[in-house]
């Protein structure tokens, strides 16, 4: 396995969604079998096309959820910024993150399949981003998380454990957010 950091630690304990765990988990432990896999979006230039792009898809109705986070510091905020993007009503403004985020794979749990994307990732904590690489695998919840910059080493490390796509053009991004046509593909 390799180092995670520079002083050449191997304990990974992020990849179990912010659990502290005793060992090493399993090679698989964030794969996702059977569907597809997680989307980062690499922004490097942070070109507003990509983000103009993005938001012009959001269509809850249609399945197309896309999350413009609040920038703060604290997870809870981009919880609770996915249950408004949902429909969801949040819990109470005094709500821990924990609940927040069991709030949000109780949302979607009763959602028909759908794609989250969530802007500004590069503002995320690696914490947060395995988070929600667990909510891609324990829900019906496609996964794009757009990064708005070069990926830092801890995250490209976070990455080589999941199972994940990468698209970093224009193009690609364009066609991730095509609306179906009448044969029913993007």
């Amino acid at each position: 396995m390799d180092p995670i950091n520079p002083l050449s630690e191997s304990g990974v304990d992020v990849l179990v969604c912010g659990a502290v765990c005793s060992r090493l988990p399993e090679p698989d432990t964030l794969r996702t079998e059977g569907r597809p896999p997680c989307t980062v979006v690499l922004d490097h230039g942070d070109d507003a096309l990509f983000t103009q792009d993005a938001v012009a898809s959001h269509d809850p109705a249609a399945g197309r959820i896309v999350v413009h986070p609040t920038v703060a510091f604290g997870d809870r905020l981009l919880w609770h910024d996915i249950l408004r993007a949902l429909g969801a009503r949040p819990p109470a403004a005094r709500a821990t993150r924990e609940e927040q985020e069991r709030a949000v794979h109780a949302a979607l749990q009763t959602e028909p399949p759908c794609r989250l994307t969530v802007l500004r990732a590069h503002r995320i904590r690696i914490g947060l981003w395995a988070d929600l690489v667990h909510l891609h695998r324990t829900t019906r919840a496609d996964l794009v998380l757009v990064h708005h910059a070069e990926l830092p080493d801890g995250l490209a490390h976070l990455l080589r454990h999941c199972d994940h796509r990468i698209i970093d053009t224009l193009a690609g991004v364009q066609k991730l957010h095509s609306l179906p046509t009448a044969s029913g593909q993007a």
